[in-house]
Formats: structure tokens, sequence, C-alpha cells
């Protein structure tokens, strides 16, 4: 039997191995395998200069399809405080106003990335704001420097927008002289509960400040943001008094145990993985069973596959030699476009990095993990080991800094010595998986089911993209049809699934059919007729 505190250890590890970012190397994931047992951990050697004064309102107007759109931004921070630790926080953040509209009627939204680690700058120069990062229209980085231009998809057509850098990402972060700081372990703010705790503070006290309590409230969160979009939705109800119109979970992990393929007695995480793997291998023209076909057929025919053919023969524990077992992985590979051999090496319990290393194996290429679409140069083509560097993410590191820094002095005159943190990975290493006493891996798919049936009036999107295999569709397609909803509110709980990767919205045609969907979702609350 493991103890809890050796349970608690293989939560965080697994939990680890999945959602750390694939630039940081395998160094850095040990490093997390010791945190229980590591000194106190400082957020930089230095102290840092903010030489702005907080919040800055500056004004601007964007023109899509011959309309001017005036706009207020203001960039500042708010304090939240955690009672119980004795901690206290500044929290970025970078809201956008549509000029001229009525607060009490028009929707606001609250958006935040994932990780744990990762700020806002994802959703709100990829997807939601009115600039972007500049990229190909198939998710490339175009040559260097990275360049923003006007964003006609974005969100504030329709609801004005809070982007929301959790403590220890962008430019938020805990402030010195908390209660006990120097000998804590851990940044009090960075576990599941905690982190929640001041996400719902930071919201009410800009509701208050702004005068938005009679808005009609959205959320929407993406990756680890989703898993925490999908308790909100549970919580700030009855706790903060928040009451909410819908929410927006991009790629999001709703539930742990569907995520992480390194359990032989768990089955369906290799089961969720397979329609992506089969939508990666037939947009490389690898799959051998989906010549001529377009993808949504291939991804339906690879989930009643994964879910039917693949499964039993996953659970009946036959030998490999059996003719049901040959059957099942002479299948998968084709569909994969794996080499047979390597799908019966691993019993067709395939991970990600194995799939993403061999499928352009021969051409000497290798597939990104947050992307499958994406391909580049194998570094290590002499090894089996997946590269330190995931191309289909790492790539798009630099351009979004950079781009962010020089926007957010520039355009909207918020003036700081500080470093923006993207994607931090201290915070990861550091979080507090258990928070709460649980040894268990999280999930929040009954949360999500309680939300709906306690508001049979909240509208929710879930969103992913086909090529994601780090948070495949399929796995929360799966939570989805389990979820046992009402039937009068199932309509309420919608899934769409787009051509692109984790971000899927760095694609321009998946970008574009999102704006649609989350306009149609909104259109209610918002009083629209027509589409914006």
């Amino acid at each position: 039997m493991l103890t809890t505190q050796a349970r608690r250890r293989q939560t965080f590890t697994r939990a680890a191995r999945l959602i750390l970012p694939r630039q940081f190397s395998a160094a850095a994931v040990a490093c997390a395998l010791t945190l229980f047992c590591a000194p106190a951990l400082s957020q930089s050697a230095a102290p840092e200069v903010v030489t702005t004064t907080s919040p800055v309102e500056t004004h601007h107007s964007l023109s899509i399809e011959g309309s001017e759109l005036a706009y207020t931004a203001t960039a500042g921070t708010l304090p939240v405080r955690l009672a119980k630790a004795g901690a206290e926080a500044t929290m970025f953040y970078i809201s956008y106003r549509k000029d001229g509209e009525d607060a009490a009627v028009r929707p606001i939204t609250f958006v935040f990335n994932g990780g744990p680690g990762s700020s806002a700058a994802w959703l709100h120069l990829g997807a939601l704001g009115p600039k972007r990062v500049a990229l190909d229209a198939d998710g490339t980085v175009p040559p260097a420097p990275a360049r923003l231009v006007d964003n006609a998809q974005t969100w504030l057509r329709f609801t004005d927008l809070v982007f929301i850098d959790p403590v220890g990402t962008g430019f938020s972060r805990e402030q010195p002289g908390g209660q006990e700081d120097s000998g804590r372990a851990r940044n009090p703010f960075w576990g599941i509960e905690s982190d929640l705790h001041s996400l719902a503070e930071f919201m009410r006290l800009y509701l208050t400040r702004n005068a938005r309590w009679a808005s009609p409230k959205f959320l929407a969160g993406e990756s680890y943001g989703g898993f925490r979009v999908a308790t909100l939705v549970e919580t700030l109800p009855a706790q903060f008094g928040i009451d909410l119109s819908g929410a927006i979970l991009i790629s999001p992990v709703i539930e742990y145990t569907l995520n992480l393929g390194n359990d032989y007695l768990n089955l369906m995480p290799w089961v969720t993985l397979i329609p992506s793997y089969a939508a990666t291998a037939f947009h490389h023209g690898k799959s051998a069973e989906a010549t001529g076909r377009d993808l949504s057929e291939v991804v339906e025919q690879a989930e009643a596959f994964s879910r039917g053919e693949l499964l039993l023969a996953l659970a009946s524990g036959a030998p490999r030699s059996s003719a049901e077992q040959k059957g099942a992985l002479s299948r998968l590979a084709a569909i994969t476009g794996l080499p047979p051999r390597w799908v019966e090496h691993y019993r067709g319990r395939v991970p990600a990095e194995i799939f993403a290393k061999l499928l352009l194996y021969d051409s000497g290429r290798v597939v990104g993990i947050f992307d499958g679409s994406v391909s580049a140069p194998d570094p290590e083509r002499l090894t089996l080991a997946y590269p330190p560097h995931d191309p289909s993410f790492y790539t798009l590191i630099a351009p979004f800094v950079s781009a962010f820094n020089a926007y957010v002095r520039d355009a909207l005159d918020y003036r700081t010595e500080m470093r923006y943190e993207l994607v931090n990975a201290e915070v990861l290493r550091a979080w507090n998986w258990t928070e709460g006493g649980s040894p268990e891996l999280p999930g929040v798919g009954q949360r999500l089911s309680n939300a709906l049936a306690l508001n049979p009036k909240l509208k929710v999107l879930i969103a992913h993209g086909y090529f994601d295999l780090a948070t495949p569709y399929f796995a929360s397609k799966y939570v989805i049809e389990r979820l046992e909803l009402d039937e009068a509110i199932f309509p309420n709980l919608q899934l769409r699934v787009y051509p692109g990767g984790h971000m899927f919205y760095t694609h321009t045609n998946a970008r574009e059919q999102f704006y649609l969907d989350a306009e149609a979702l909104y259109r209610p609350a918002a009083g629209l007729t027509q589409p914006r």
C-alpha cells in the first residue's frame, strides 16, 4: 500500500508530465519531482521595479468590415488576499471596454490561460483581443520581428474583455512580507483551491470597482484554464454571488485520469488519443485507411474504432499473437500511420511523444505535441527520444513575448521594468495538486454538471483542435457523454472541434469559425439578433 505522501507524489508526477510545456527539458520534470523535499522557492534573485501608476487608460479604434469599433483599454493591477495564508498579491490585467455601450447590458468576459504557469497573453494576442500576433494561415511563425495586426475576429465586437494573469504569470506577483512567507516551501497562491479563490476574488473586486455587477458575465479559459472554468461555474454563484451567463472551455483538461497515459490499468487515455492521432496522420498523408476522405470522416471512424475494437482488445488481455489482438493492432497502425512493429511493441498503448517522433521518422522530421499538423526537422534523429523543444509550441514563445512587451508599453502606455512571464515553469514545479487533502488526480466533470443543473440557462462551449495531442478532444467528448445531463439542459453544452492544435486559433480558418461559434453563444445574453 502506498502512503498518503507517496500517493500525492505519484499524483504530482503524472500531472507534471502531462502539462509541463514541451519546451522544458526532462531535467525540468526531474526538478518538479523533488518538490516535496525542496527548499523554499523565490520568484527572482532581485526585486523588480514597477515605474507606472496603475491603472492606465488609453483610447483606440478598430476598423472591421468598414465599421469603426471605438474602445477603451485599461492596464493595471488589483490586490488579492488569501486570508488563511496571510498572503497578498497584485494581479495584473488588461481590459477592453467598447465605447458608447450600456455597461448594465453589455456582456463582460473574464479570460485566463492555464499551465499552471501561463499568462493570458496566449488568448489575448492569439484570438480574442483587438490585436493579434501575425502568423501564417496554418499557424506557423513568419520571419522575425514579431508584429501585431488588427484582429477582425476580436470578441470585443460582442463582449467587453478582461484578461487576467494568475499570480506568478505575466506581471502578477505575490507581495513580500506576508505571514511567515520566508519559511514557506511554496507560494501559497500556487495550488488548486488557492488559485481559484484568487481568481474569484479578483473578479469580485473588478466588478465592484468598475460597476459591472449588472452585466451578463462570462468566463473563458484555455487548457488548465478550462479546468479552472469548469470549477468556477459551480463555485462563483454560491460562494461569491457572481451569476454567470456562459462559459467557454478552450482545449481543456476536465478529467486528468483521461489524459494521463502512463497507467497500464487505465485504458481510456489510450483510447481518447486515437482520433487525434488519426487526424494528424491524415493531415500528413500517412493514414493508410484515410485516402480520399475528409477530416471529419477520418476522426469519426477513428472514434468508433477506438471505443469499440481497440478498447475491447486492450481490455481482453489476450496474447499479442491472438487473432483479436493482431487484427486490432494492425488496424491501429493503419489508422495512425505508424509502423506496425512499433504499435505491436507498445501493444496499442502508444504515448504521444512516441507517435509524434515516429510518424515522419523516415523523412527525418518530428511533429508537434501541441499541434500535430506542425512538423520540423528532428534534431535527435539517432535516438527515439522526443526533442526537448516541441516545434508547435517553442517557436511561438518569442513572437508572443516580443509582441506583448512592445504592445503593453507603447500602445497601452503601461511602464514597468518587470519581466513578463508568458510561461513560468516555476509555478508548475511548485503547484500544489493535492491542496484540500485529496491524493487523487483532479477532475471537474461533476462540478460542471452541477453548474449546468443548478443554472438551466447557463451556456457552455467546449472547443478543441483535432491535432492537439496534449489535451485530445475525444477526452472531453467522452466526459460530456457521461455527465447524465437532463434532456432539457443538454443543448446548453456544446462541443466544437476545429482544424488546429492546442492553440487552434493560430490557424486562420479555425479562428474564424471559433469566432462565429462564440458569437452565437453570446447572442442571447448580448441581446443580438444578427451576427457581428
